[in-house]
């Protein structure tokens, strides 16, 4: 396996696009995006799946360190909550 990743910036984008239907007479939509890069090792246990690898644009945490307040402050998926919560 090719190791020359770990010593490059890996560029990483998460998105989240959410759609309700049934509330006005078209779909209600939005999009929460964060883009960030690939850390080259795991680094902390908070979070599931990407949350020890991936760390935010700006931030020099992964989202696995951080408290689960401030990585929903940066999260795709509540961007993307936020953004749809005043059509509700």
């Amino acid at each position: 396996m090719d190791k020359k990743w770990k010593s490059k910036k890996v560029k990483a984008r998460f998105i989240c696009a959410l759609t309700v239907y049934g509330l006005k007479k078209y779909p209600i939509q939005s999009l929460g995006i964060i883009n960030g890069r690939i850390s080259e090792k795991k680094i902390g246990n908070k979070g599931f799946g990407y949350d020890p690898i991936f760390i935010p644009e700006n931030k020099k945490l992964t989202f696995g360190q951080m408290s689960q307040k401030l990585k929903f402050k940066n999260d795709h998926r509540a961007q993307a909550f936020k953004k749809i919560k005043k059509f509700l």
